[in-house]
């Protein structure tokens, strides 16, 4: 199995709840997500520093499903919308032990 893990942090002035709404809309749009989970930041950074907004983690079935995801028409069109949003992202995709 494939994971595949999205944060960010949202650009000065965006709303996360936005971002996550977005996100949220667009889990339904591609087929071969196995499963979808999304989640904003909670409580008090601590002294772990500057934490992320959220984080979107999603699993595939092979290399080849998360392709199709990557080239969906709505994962394109999602990324239009959500893009503007953010100040910065990051992605970690790698092979889940069952």
């Amino acid at each position: 199995m494939i994971r595949h893990v999205f944060a960010w942090k949202v650009a000065e002035g965006a709303d996360n709840a936005r971002a996550i709404e977005l996100l949220k809309d667009f889990s339904t749009k591609v087929d071969v997500v196995r499963s979808f989970e999304i989640g904003a930041h909670t409580g008090d950074p601590g002294d772990n520093g500057d934490p992320w907004d959220g984080a979107l983690i999603t699993d595939f079935d092979d290399w080849a499903d998360l392709d199709t995801y990557s080239d969906h028409p709505a994962h394109v069109e999602l990324l239009g919308d959500l893009l503007p949003l953010l100040s910065e992202r990051a992605v970690v995709d790698f092979v889940r032990e069952a």
